[in-house]
């Protein structure tokens, strides 16, 4: 197969990059970093009003019907620039949990706000018994006078505040996994901040007794679960392709700064060892970015892609950590100060390692879809 985008996939890359480049600068960052909300809302209306949040929906709730595959692309040109805004939780998580829900009105609803009104939509999974995003949601829901109340906690929810629409998984009683969708001003929710290795606008929600109309029940059931696990999988490949996109950059920064830095003489890129590290960079980051091209065009095309995501993460944790880490090598100490950009890629780089499922349980689903 021919993963190589196609021309209408690099105009997507090309204007991206160029709008990115002018609207999201390193400065930026820093200081989405800082700021309470952790985005910048003019700058998230802008990337809406581009079409990028609609860009996998079906025309019929005003999206564009691209791939999942665009997406990535889309997502790896964030990357590069560390794009703060909730592009990646939204679109990238959120949307294909209820693209792979059935059809009904919340639904409807939900996909609507993400095309044309820039909502931001959130999805509350970790559980503080829970070893990763993999395992089962556990958060108590009872049906109660008409109504499912919810009572539980949910960690590490991204922009939890500020969401338009918070997506919980939960447990109903006797009917199995369900999802609803919640407000974030219905009462009983409460946030707290949770500081984290990259900065990340991450927060504990606490539902006390909080009580949902049953028409935010997306799914239930079977279908709540595998909506479910397609998200997992979809998450996975959305981060990562974001990753690479910041590895991609990382190499670029260290290339430059061996072009640069001049010792005995001479740029330290034109001693071997140091070239060595550059040349080990870049073979990990095109073969990270040819695994999430992979991954992607499997999950944009229906297939069965538990294995494709499962060999990208894997291989994507380790090579994430064996660039980064050689990066610094030629920086050295210089790339662990405040002051220098390189710590901001690197920082995101190792909180995205720890989502989504460790090298060591992705090799393990991998083995059992092959039947070993």
């Amino acid at each position: 197969m021919d993963l190589s985008p196609s021309p209408e996939q690099r105009l997507l890359i090309e204007s991206a990059r160029t709008f990115l480049a002018r609207t999201c600068p390193i400065e930026h960052v820093r200081a989405m970093e800082a700021d309470e909300r952790g985005f910048d809302p003019e700058h998230w209306r802008q990337i809406t009003a581009l079409g990028w949040t609609g860009l996998t929906l079906p025309a019929t709730l005003a999206g564009s019907g691209q791939s999942f595959f665009d997406l990535a692309l889309l997502l790896e040109e964030a990357g590069r620039v560390l794009l703060p805004e909730p592009l990646l939780v939204t679109c990238g998580i959120a949307a294909p949990l209820l693209l792979a829900c059935d059809d009904g009105e919340e639904r409807r609803r939900c996909l609507r706000a993400i095309a044309t009104g820039g909502a931001v939509v959130t999805l509350a999974l970790l559980e503080p018994d829970g070893r990763d995003e993999w395992q089962e949601s556990a958060l108590d829901a009872r049906h109660d006078n008409g109504a499912i109340r919810l009572r539980g906690i949910k960690r590490l929810v991204p922009f939890a505040p500020h969401a338009d629409v918070v997506l919980v998984p939960a447990r109903l009683a006797d009917e199995g996994t369900c999802l609803l969708s919640v407000a974030n001003d219905a009462p009983g929710v409460s946030r707290r901040r949770q500081r984290v290795f990259g900065l990340d606008p991450v927060y504990e929600m606490r539902f006390d007794d909080v009580r949902v109309p049953p028409q935010a029940m997306i799914a239930h059931g079977d279908t709540a679960a595998a909506a479910i696990e397609s998200a997992r999988l979809h998450a996975a490949v959305a981060s990562l392709a974001y990753l690479a996109g910041a590895a991609a950059r990382a190499l670029e920064m260290t290339v430059e700064y061996a072009d640069t830095r001049v010792q005995f003489g001479r740029p330290i890129g034109a001693f071997q060892a140091v070239a060595h590290r550059c040349v080990d960079m870049l073979s990990d980051v095109e073969a990270l970015r040819y695994l999430v091209y992979q991954a992607a065009w499997s999950l944009a095309t229906g297939q069965s892609s538990e294995v494709e995501v499962g060999v990208a993460k894997a291989y994507g944790n380790e090579a994430l950590r064996r660039i980064f880490a050689n990066a610094h090598q030629v920086h050295g100490a210089i790339g662990f100060s405040t002051e220098y950009d390189l710590q901001l890629f690197t920082r995101r780089a190792k909180a995205a390692e720890l989502q989504w499922g460790s090298t060591a349980v992705h090799r393990e689903r991998v083995a059992r879809a092959m039947g070993l």
